[in-house]
């Protein structure tokens, strides 16, 4: 997948979770945030990503010594951010939106051909019983039907908030 359907599926994950849960405006763009910035930290591992770009030496560290799509895109990652996270003290409901946003990368990267290491170290990758290319036309319309999905929840939230607020 590309980092625009990566994006846009932890923004969409982010969006419902926070929309989900009591929390004041300033925390839900927090986690939609949090959630969105997560969904595309996986790709650390490949240097040509936006989060590689960013991170030149470490993200060509880990694809030396790991490659693409192995430790990044696997259960012991997701239990290394928890547990960083946690030491760091930072609040369970960003943990959880870590969480959610590296499992929606790791689930949309289980749909192309090559899969995922989801089990690593054991050298076992996993995909979905249906995949298709990364950056083709199917990937395309799932960034954007992701992005219109959360659009559309956003309006309907502010449309009942609104519907409240003036009492019908």
């Amino acid at each position: 997948m590309t980092g625009k359907t990566h994006a846009a599926f932890g923004i969409l994950l982010g969006t419902a979770y926070a929309l989900n849960t009591p929390h004041d405006i300033g925390t839900s763009a927090v986690i939609i945030g949090t959630t969105g910035v997560f969904s595309i930290l996986p790709d650390i591992c490949h240097s040509g990503s936006k989060v590689g770009k960013e991170f030149k030496l470490l993200s060509r560290l880990i694809n030396f010594f790991f490659g693409h799509r192995t430790i990044t895109h696997s259960l012991l990652f997701m239990a290394v951010i928890a547990v960083v996270m946690t030491l760091l003290n930072i609040e369970l409901t960003y943990i959880i939106c870590a969480l959610i946003g590296i499992s929606s990368h790791i689930v949309l990267d289980m749909m192309t051909p090559r899969g995922v290491a989801l089990f690593f170290p054991i050298d076992m990758k996993v995909t979905m019983p249906v995949t298709f290319k990364t950056g083709g036309v199917l990937d395309m319309s799932l960034a954007t039907t992701f992005s219109v999905l959360t659009a559309y929840l956003i309006y309907t939230e502010m449309f009942h908030r609104t519907l409240d607020w003036i009492h019908l």
